[in-house]
């Protein structure tokens, strides 16, 4: 959960050996443990830093190194214990702990001065409850479910857990503008679906697209329609070809003109499940979906040099989920010094000639 200009650092009131998979100390009792600093060594951390404050410290007084308000009661100014479940490095939460061990969200104008829950690889979907409404509450429902399962607690499921996952993008290329044309047919112009109108968007589940579709080149869409109840009946199109598909969600095997879609169920499970690509666990190997505990840094090795340009225009269809395939978003620049039959794979076959 760091940035470029933040920290978390793991700190108690008192500090101490904490338990953590991976750590490089011990508990009494044998667990892996790592060292938490105390809260006044924090503060004496954040005091160094004020000699390199490079404003006038009458207009800029204090630290550079500054402890974010979260960490302090807003009712009683008291510093109090934070904790965080971070499953990578956009998607983590702050919360407290109640009289009685249960976790409570970090939440803007009642225990907190903003909503302290990432949004990161939910934020393109549809409010499941109101579709309409802008409120992002579900997804606070969702990392309370996430926190209390890793803390071993009870946790119910969600209304929503069967519903499609919906979301909302416009009509913004000249691409899925051109796979309406079929939908736009013989209707009058106040009918038709019209450049930057909204469209909803679902996605589809591993081996669930329709038989003879390629799914790097698969997407569905449809005209907005803010009633869950009838997404499953309307006719969604495919942004590539214009064609016309259901949708379903159960695990019946799918057809030509059905496509297996994932319900937010099926996305939260794999959004609490995801893997952390840019670490390695502490054997050093990538990270899997059940890594868990203190990780350090990916060791990479260089294969290939290779000149790409990252077309920035198409970052936000990446992050909807609207583009499956990297040669849609990135733009290759041959090197002819670096082409890997020449460097590689001639060389190999002299040797054996």
């Amino acid at each position: 959960m760091e940035d470029t200009d933040s920290m978390a650092i793991v700190a108690t009131k008192s500090g101490g050996l904490l338990p953590c998979p991976g750590g490089p100390y011990r508990t009494d009792s044998g667990q892996e443990a790592i060292k938490a600093l105390s809260r006044e060594q924090v503060q004496q951390l954040s005091r160094e830093f004020a000699a390199l404050n490079p404003y006038d410290p009458e207009a800029v007084p204090g630290s550079i190194l500054k402890i974010e308000d979260d960490n302090f009661d807003p009712s009683t100014g008291r510093q109090r214990q934070l904790f965080c479940l971070a499953i990578s490095a956009k998607r983590y939460a702050l919360f407290l702990k109640d009289k009685k061990g249960n976790p409570v969200l970090l939440r803007k104008d009642i225990n907190s001065k903003n909503n302290r829950w990432s949004e990161h690889g939910l934020g393109h979907l549809l409010n499941p409850i109101n579709p309409e409404n802008e409120d992002r509450e579900w997804i606070a429902e969702a990392w309370l479910g996430i926190i209390r399962r890793a803390l071993r607690l009870q946790v119910s499921t969600p209304s929503f857990e069967h519903i499609p996952a919906v979301g909302r993008i416009t009509v913004s290329s000249p691409a899925v503008f051109r796979a309406l044309r079929n939908f736009n047919a013989g209707k009058e112009y106040g009918n038709q679906i019209k450049p930057f109108n909204f469209l909803l968007t679902a996605h589809v589940k591993q081996l669930g697209y329709p038989v003879g579709t390629d799914p790097e080149h698969f997407h569905l869409i449809a005209p907005f329609d803010p009633d869950p109840r009838n997404w499953m009946k309307t006719a969604w199109i495919d942004q590539y070809s214009g064609n016309s598909y259901r949708i379903i969600t159960s695990v019946h095997n799918v057809t030509r003109q059905t496509a297996r879609v994932k319900t937010y169920g099926e996305v939260l499970q794999e959004y609490e499940f995801h893997a952390e690509a840019k670490c390695a666990e502490v054997e050093g190997q990538p990270c899997g979906k059940q890594t868990c505990g203190l990780l350090q840094r990916l060791h990479v090795q260089i294969d290939q040099i290779r000149y790409i340009g990252k077309e920035s225009n198409r970052l936000a269809d990446v992050e909807s989920g609207t583009v499956h395939s990297e040669s849609s978003v990135y733009t290759d620049y041959p090197d002819p010094r670096r082409d890997e039959w020449q460097r590689k794979i001639v060389p190999a076959l002299r040797k054996y000639h």
